[in-house]
């Protein structure tokens, strides 16, 4: 099944079953967390965070290492048990692996050297996206897919417990910090958000009809979003901006052919190039699928990497490699896809865990 965010019928039935009124979380202690594998560092490369199949909730942390073999379900060896969840996303900060995961409604924070876990903090239903500012993580979270509003959580790593939060009135999903402030997409539009207070300071409109979705950087640390939506016919159109933080307006707003609905971003090494994922079509186990690239110089795109059921991908930030997988269905186990910055393969024949999708590189 595809993640929650394109099921909106199930929204109600999730809201009802967890209650975002449930702000007193808790930071869980496990007896047996450690009685896994031996507390050794493990050398990877890449991390690789697997979906899951929602019904399941199997979703797991895989790792390639220098040599380019793949070790999977390292979560379940270090810890001596199962995830139980679905992962949406994750980052690495200050020696800390943190998942975002729902269907369990959590967030895990794990030792980034041997994968053994810290903290569990709970009581967010559907957090999606996250990033940290001082210690701090902040957190989207959509409770209801049915209704226009969302949530930033603001959570204390260090005592791993929710600390406040603040309303928006859109669906949140990608966040990123800029000059000290956080920046949520909200709806059709980008909030600026103090960290501190967590008062709303600005708000940037985008391109009506349109959803803001997420964020990446170019080399001069401008910030970059994607925009998603459909047209008349209901095919999936986006595009992407610059976000202007003087005028508080989107500038030289550029339409991407076939631009998938997630709006995932990332850049090449030298970060002149954004790279975004495209899709023709819903989604079947042989969708057609590529990763293009836009220029930020001239304004243009090409087509990168072409294969079939991408549903996630990342950029080597050392080489410029692009890392994705065929996930074949969300059944059984994700075929891990590495391109050369040309587009060429360089691996095929590797398997990760089911929906195999974020890419995340030390």
């Amino acid at each position: 099944m595809k993640k929650r965010n394109f099921a909106k019928v199930l929204g109600g039935f999730f809201f009802a079953a967890l209650c975002i009124t449930n702000f007193n979380s808790c930071k869980e202690e496990d007896d047996s967390v450690g009685k896994g594998s031996s507390a050794e560092s493990i050398d990877y490369s890449c991390i690789i965070l697997n979906q899951g199949n929602f019904s399941e909730s199997n979703g797991s942390v895989s790792i390639i290492d220098s040599k380019g073999n793949v070790t999977n379900k390292v979560y379940e060896d270090a810890n001596g048990y199962s995830l139980a969840s679905i992962i949406e996303s994750g980052f690495i900060d200050n020696g800390r692996l943190v998942l975002i995961c729902n269907n369990e409604d959590k967030i895990e924070v794990i030792n980034k050297s041997n994968f053994k876990k810290i903290s569990t903090i709970k009581g967010i239903v559907t957090p999606r996206y996250g990033v940290s500012v001082s210690n701090y993580l902040f957190v989207t979270s959509v409770p209801d897919w049915n209704v226009q509003e969302g949530y930033v959580y603001r959570i204390d790593l260090a005592a791993a417990k929710i600390d406040t939060f603040v309303k928006l009135a859109g669906q949140p999903e990608g966040i990123t910090s800029y000059n000290g402030k956080i920046v949520v997409g909200e709806g059709s539009n980008i909030k600026v958000i103090n960290p501190t207070t967590l008062a709303i300071e600005k708000t940037i409109k985008g391109p009506a009809y349109y959803s803001t979705k997420h964020f990446t950087k170019d080399a001069n640390n401008n910030v970059w979003a994607s925009f998603v939506g459909y047209d008349a016919s209901w095919n999936a159109v986006g595009g992407i901006s610059q976000l202007n933080f003087i005028k508080d307006t989107i500038d030289n707003y550029t339409q991407l052919e076939n631009m998938a609905g997630e709006g995932h971003l990332s850049v090449n090494p030298a970060k002149s190039e954004i790279l975004y994922r495209t899709v023709v079509g819903a989604y079947t186990p042989e969708e057609s699928c590529g990763v293009s690239s836009f220029n930020i110089a001239n304004k243009t795109s090409k087509e990168v990497a072409k294969g079939l059921g991408f549903y996630g991908f990342n950029v080597d930030p050392k080489n410029g490699d692009i890392y994705t997988a065929n996930i074949n269905g969300w059944i059984t186990n994700s075929t891990l896809l590495i391109y050369d910055a040309q587009g060429n393969v360089k691996s095929n024949d590797k398997t990760a865990g089911v929906g195999a999708c974020r890419f995340i590189f030390q």
